[in-house]
This record gives C-alpha cells, sequence and structure tokens, in this order.
C-alpha cells in the first residue's frame, strides 16, 4: 500500500503521529507539501506565514534527505493537487494531522474528504494537540488531554521511511517568497529581526530556554523589551508544528524533575525554587493554549461572528481611517504605536503587549472586532487561528464569561516601559524627547509625533457602558450562560496528571500567555 503524508502545520520528524501511522500501517510513505494560493494569499495570510511555511520545509526536506527520503512540493489548491497525484501515483492513503483551521482551510479539507470518499481513499486524521474534534461536552476533555500529553512518550524520529521509485516526478524544489508571491512582500518587514521557523530551531529554542532563559520568565514576560530573551519564543514552532506539545511537555517535565532533585539536595535552593516556580508558570500557561483552540474546534463560526450572540448588536465607529492609523502606528499613543511598528517589523510581541493593543482599539478607538482580525493575524508570525480568534473577542470584552477588562496605553507604559526604551527603539521621531515628556504626551504635545486621534478615555466609557448594558440584559445573561456551558472552563474537575500544569491560572483569566511567550 502507497501511502501520502499530507504535512500541513507539522512541519517536523520528531513526535509526528501522522507520520508514524502512515509507516506503521502502509509499505511505502511518501511526504507532500502542497504550497496552496488559495491559503497563502487568503485575508488572513502574510509574508510571516509563507516564509515560516518555506523555511520550516527546506528544514525537513533536509531532514528527510538525511534518512534517504524524498518530500513532493506542489503548488497548486487542493483537491486538485491529489487528482494530479493520484492520477501519477496511484496512492490508497492519506495521513495528516487534525488542523484547526481558519474557514478557508476548514473548506478546504471538507472538499478533500469528499474527493476521498469519491475515489475511495481512506484519509486518516491524526490528533497533535489537546483539542478534541466532535467533543459532546468539555468535562471529557481533561482525560484526554492526559491521555495524549502527559501519559505516553513522544514519537522517535523515523530512520527510514520506504519510497517507491520518485526520480520520474519533478516536485522537489522549493521556491523563494520572491518567486511565489512576491504581493505579499513588505518593505516594513525586518528579516534578520524575523524569528526562523525550523524543526533544528525549535530543537534549540527548547534547549536554551529550559536551561537558560526561562530562569526569567516569570517577571520579564510582560515587559516588551524583556520578552524578546525571556519569552520561551516557542510559540512559532508550536503553531507551524516544528514542535510538539507532547516534547514540549515531556522535556519540562524532566527539567522540573532535575529541579525537584536539587530542591530535595539542598543544593542551591533559592535558584532552583526561582527557577522551578517560572518553569511551573509556563507550564499553565501552555496547558491552557489548547482550551482555546477548542473554542473554534467546536464552533467554527467564531471567524466570523461573535461566539456570544448578545454583542452582535455593539456598535462601533464607522471611521475607517482609525483601523489604517492603528495598524501602521500612528494614532498618538506611544506604546500603542510602538507595539503596532515592532509587530509590522519582527512578527513578535509579548501576549501583555498584544492583548492590549486589540484591547484599546476595541474599546479606546472603537474599531470593530471583525475588522480589526485578519489585518493583525498577518502581521503575527506565529498565527494561530484558534488562539487568535479566542482572544480578539476575549479583548474586546464580548465573549460574556470573563471579567470586562480594560487597558491603560499610559498605565503599561510607565509600568513596563518606564524609562521609553521600548517606544524609542520603534518611534525614531520620539527619541529626542525624555521618559517623562513621552509619558505626558496627552496634555503636551510632541512636535514630530501625531497628537492622539481620538479623546480614549470618553471612548473607553461609552463602550465600558455598551457592554454593560448587554451584559445586564436578560438575552446577554442567557446567551452568556450557554457560552460558559459549552465553551467554559473544566478547571476543578482535573486529575493529578494534569495538576502541576494547571493549578496556577484560571482558564479565563485574561493574562495567559497563550501565544507569544
Amino acid at each position: 500500500m502507497l501511502a501520502l503524508w499530507w504535512i500541513k502545520r507539522d512541519f517536523r520528524l520528531d513526535d509526528n503521529a501522522a507520520l508514524h501511522a502512515a509507516l506503521t500501517e502502509c509499505d511505502h510513505v511518501i511526504p507532500v507539501f502542497f504550497l496552496e494560493p488559495a491559503v497563502y494569499l487568503a485575508q488572513d495570510a502574510s509574508a510571516f506565514h509563507l516564509q515560516s511555511q518555506l523555511t520550516a520545509l527546506a528544514d525537513l526536506q533536509f531532514s528527510l534527505r538525511s534518512i534517504g527520503a524524498e518530500l513532493l512540493i506542489i503548488n497548486t489548491d487542493l483537491p486538485a493537487g491529489f487528482v494530479q497525484l493520484k492520477e501519477r501515483l496511484g496512492f490508497t492513503h492519506i495521513y495528516s494531522h487534525e488542523e484547526t483551521g481558519a474557514g478557508i482551510t476548514y473548506q478546504r479539507d471538507k472538499a478533500v474528504a469528499r474527493w476521498c470518499k469519491k475515489e475511495n481513499v481512506l484519509w486518516q486524521e491524526l490528533p497533535q494537540s489537546g483539542v478534541v474534534r466532535r467533543l459532546g461536552s468539555r468535562d471529557k476533555r481533561t482525560k484526554i488531554i492526559a491521555e495524549r500529553l502527559f501519559d505516553s512518550e513522544p514519537l522517535e524520529s523515523p530512520s527510514t521511511i520506504p519510497q517507491p521509485a520518485l526520480e520520474h516526478l519533478n516536485f522537489f524544489a522549493i521556491p523563494s517568497l520572491h518567486e511565489l508571491a512576491p504581493q505579499l512582500l513588505d518593505k516594513r518587514i525586518s528579516w534578520p529581526s524575523v524569528q526562523v521557523v525550523s524543526e533544528r530551531r525549535a530543537q534549540r529554542t527548547l534547549d536554551s530556554f529550559l536551561r537558560e532563559r526561562s530562569l526569567s520568565y516569570r517577571g520579564g514576560i510582560s515587559s516588551p523589551n524583556k520578552a524578546f530573551f525571556c519569552g520561551s519564543r516557542l510559540s512559532p514552532h508550536i503553531a507551524w508544528g516544528t514542535l510538539s506539545l507532547r516534547r514540549i511537555f515531556f522535556r519540562l517535565h524532566q527539567r522540573l524533575s532535575e529541579l525537584d532533585e536539587q530542591l530535595d539536595a539542598g543544593d542551591d535552593n533559592k535558584l532552583a525554587l526561582r527557577w522551578q516556580k517560572s518553569l511551573e508558570s509556563f507550564s499553565s500557561r501552555l496547558f491552557w493554549r489548547d482550551h482555546f483552540v477548542q473554542r473554534l474546534e467546536s464552533a467554527s463560526y467564531m471567524e466570523f461572528r461573535a461566539l456570544n450572540p448578545a454583542y452582535e448588536v455593539l456598535e462601533y465607529s464607522q471611521d475607517t481611517s482609525r483601523l489604517a492609523a492603528w495598524l501602521n502606528g500612528e494614532t498618538g499613543f506611544p506604546l500603542v504605536d510602538a507595539c503596532m511598528r515592532c509587530l509590522q517589523a519582527t512578527g513578535f510581541l509579548n501576549f501583555r503587549m498584544r492583548a492590549m493593543v486589540v484591547n484599546f482599539a476595541c474599546f479606546g478607538l472603537h474599531i470593530h472586532w471583525r475588522d480589526l482580525q485578519y489585518p493583525l493575524a498577518r502581521l503575527f508570525t506565529d498565527y494561530e487561528p484558534g488562539i487568535h480568534f479566542s482572544q480578539v473577542q476575549m479583548q474586546a470584552a464580548i465573549v460574556g464569561i470573563n471579567t470586562i477588562r480594560v487597558y491603560s496605553p499610559l498605565k503599561q507604559l510607565i509600568d513596563q516601559d518606564p524609562g521609553c526604551q521600548f517606544i524609542k527603539r520603534w518611534i525614531p521621531e520620539l527619541r529626542c524627547y525624555s521618559a517623562e515628556q513621552i509619558a505626558c504626551h496627552e496634555t503636551m504635545p510632541l512636535p514630530g509625533y501625531p497628537r492622539a486621534i481620538v479623546d480614549a478615555e470618553q471612548n473607553i466609557r461609552v463602550m465600558k457602558d455598551r457592554i454593560s448594558r448587554i451584559r445586564k440584559s436578560d438575552e446577554g445573561r442567557e446567551a452568556s450562560q450557554q457560552v460558559l456551558v459549552k465553551h467554559g472552563s473544566r478547571l476543578k474537575q482535573k486529575n493529578a496528571k494534569t495538576t502541576r500544569h494547571a493549578e496556577s491560572h484560571s482558564a479565563c483569566d485574561n493574562q495567559i500567555d497563550l501565544f507569544g511567550h
């Protein structure tokens, strides 16, 4: 039997359940990746995303060739690509991971499923996270998560992949970003500052985090200055599948066990205890990641409408110039503008700042959450649809089951960038001003830098009142209760296997560092 390993968001050989199943159940396996124009040119796609896939693909190709295997790269949409390969290879099976993606990949998968049924091709999808397909009740997730991520060890990389002769196929070249999609190129991107996504880079990043950088994780990830080093920087590797969650938890458990032994032995207790607390904090954040991806898996419509239908009537501004000013970092609010310019250049921003810019856009600028979610998605190298759509609605305070939280850019400036190093790095027109002058920007104009485009305090009061009225209405209360039942946390039902990973946080806490960690 000949099988295709359909590579999607799993650019790795290590701990790859789809590849392992294909090798176990079939005689020959051919890895294949489809560069789908409909996907890489979609409204939520960007150069950050496509470059991440191309670099991950090149690294995977190198690893496969080191064990004598080839990888097919085909630039076409699906299911047309499978039709083309079926005629030339006659495969009978397809193996891939279960993907929880945006609407365009969801519809693509349904089209592939119909084609497989028609052509009598067996397509097997395997989970690679704690997200459960066709989940009837969230009460069952805790046990399933434990079985998938904690009770079983990661799968090792294969030493060989048996393949038929492939020399007659000319599908081995990996195009450059410029060759494939020049329309995605953006001069604002500083490519040397963009994180490289590949399986080998992922392993090195995990090593450096567990052995070095994680010591400062707790207390360091909230700062936009420190997070570039203190954060795990694993989020793009998780998003694009160059590293599995199970492998991270496995290595994390090993490291925590080492620290436990040091504490038991009384060796340098202060340092070991600090390291332990930081890693437990990271573990907790990582544990809750799939909680939010599960929302999109269970409610695919949330990309297009509010998870809580009561908030569909919420009014926003019709002034489209505000969205452009926000995206370009020209709102007249220094920390917000610095964050957006940082994103434009690097594709990275720590979670607290991500939460702030979305929250401020919806509350301070009255930008509709739907209007910002695709442009913002394009700026994240670690774009994960399930996390992104969930967090946009949470920070817009329209889920209805979380505390209404409003971030003050000025307070965040004072708390997280008091010397304005981050602001001055990304807003060169403010480098001639002192931190005190920048902090007083709302009352003291700064020549050369735009004045605030709105009265943010007034806008925030108005939006909080609108949300509060919906929240207190009978319709709002009823809808929020339904959301809580279907999508709320089941933290109290955790078992012993998940305790250490879940105990530090509430699943509904807006501060959970789900991505950008």
